[in-house]
């Protein structure tokens, strides 16, 4: 059985390019093409827009310009920051055995790998545990440990819990710790950045917020304590390539696009989530895993009791709705949520999650349709097992 019209409610996986967006772009692949880098003027043209992204990213993220550093994506961005201070230490003088890192447990699989490859390297790698709530457990910081680098996400990219990030820079406020935070999921839905946050780096990816695909960011209030993965002369010698220029001003317009919305889509967004959980509700095997107050107002993760998540996924793909049940890197993957079983979640409770994710074009008709096609699904499987 299929539908004809799709509704698509997996917009922490990707988020479509706005009109904004690619309007902003448009001039930049014919018109304005010269390298940024070249001296001339059909260089410096480039070069100007691509400082006026910055200045419209850095305000979103309530960062400074000079702080921006453009990259492929948000993955690229997460590794500059670990690894690129990892690399500094060692530079510094810094023996790999004495480097000691913390990231969460609910870190995204890029941010997994950037401790592995620490671990390979000889740091010392602490896990920060999670509580049943999707929370980071702030008791972690407690002890008398020193930290060189800790990395915790702005915003989960499972189950939309917001992280405490604020409690974490109090409690690192007299240690000199590289706080970086991985601020994809976040993307500028709810309020926050460096003023807020007392971070000292976050990861941005330009596709989570209406963008387009295949830049992001790392802002930084200290480069100079990184060592850039890519060394050339680009982006002040911090990552090296010619820039993506029509990508850097859709990421702008993007970014533009959200600080000026981000408040009336929030609360949009939140009355949309909040509707989509009460029919859901209906249904007796369906069970909300974060709170509202500690989740994303787009973000509703929930677990079908009984049912394997990516079943459920598969099964609501061919009636027209999209959604997801993890990361989309790891889609199709028969293993249960890292997240989820790091929550203490049981390994069959984990493997029965599923995300719907809303944003900027879905409406209230989406809402009602989904949830009609997903309890009317819902009801059939109820028949089958009685």
């Amino acid at each position: 059985m299929g539908e004809d019209r799709r509704i698509y409610l997996d917009y922490n996986a990707a988020a479509p390019l706005s009109d904004e967006a690619e309007a902003a772009m448009r001039p930049y692949w014919h018109d304005v093409f010269a390298n940024p880098a070249s001296r001339h003027q059909a260089g410096q043209a480039a070069w100007a827009a691509i400082e006026a992204a910055r200045e419209q990213i850095a305000g979103l993220a309530e960062g400074e310009s000079g702080e921006t550093i453009f990259t492929s994506g948000a993955t690229e961005a997460n590794f500059l920051a670990l690894l690129g201070r990892f690399d500094r230490l060692l530079e510094e003088g810094r023996e790999a055995s004495s480097i000691t890192v913390a990231l969460s447990s609910l870190e995204h699989p890029c941010v997994a790998a950037c401790g592995e490859a620490l671990k390979r390297l000889g740091a010392i790698v602490k896990t920060i545990p999670a509580t049943r709530e999707g929370i980071v457990d702030i008791r972690f910081f407690d002890s008398d440990d020193e930290w060189d680098i800790v990395s915790v996400m702005a915003v989960n990219h499972e189950t939309g819990a917001i992280q405490p990030l604020k409690n974490i820079a109090e409690k690192l406020r007299n240690r000199r710790t590289f706080f970086h935070a991985d601020a994809a999921q976040w993307a500028g839905r709810i309020n926050g950045g460096f003023k807020q946050w007392g971070v000292t780096a976050i990861s941005l990816s330009a596709h989570k917020m209406y963008g387009p695909k295949g830049i992001g960011a790392l802002l930084t209030t200290a480069p100079s304590l990184l060592k850039p993965l890519f060394p050339g002369s680009q982006e002040g010698g911090m990552r090296g390539g010619t820039v993506n220029v029509p990508g850097a001003v859709g990421f702008g317009a993007a970014a533009e696009w959200m600080t000026r919305n981000r408040d009336g889509e929030n609360r949009r967004l939140s009355r949309l989530t909040d509707r989509l959980w009460r029919r859901l509700s209906e249904q007796t095997n369906v069970i909300r895993t974060i709170t509202p107050e500690k989740a994303l107002p787009n973000t509703l993760h929930v677990r079908f009791v009984g049912l394997k998540g990516e079943r459920v996924v598969d099964a609501l793909d061919r009636l027209g709705v999209c959604c997801s049940s993890g990361p989309a890197c790891a889609s199709g993957s028969t293993e249960a949520s890292a997240i989820l079983i790091s929550m203490g979640w049981s390994r069959d409770e984990a493997m029965e999650g599923v995300r719907f994710s809303l944003g900027r074009f879905t409406t209230e008709n989406d809402i009602e349709e989904a949830s009609d096609r997903i309890g009317s699904w819902l009801r059939q499987q109820a028949k089958h097992v009685a």
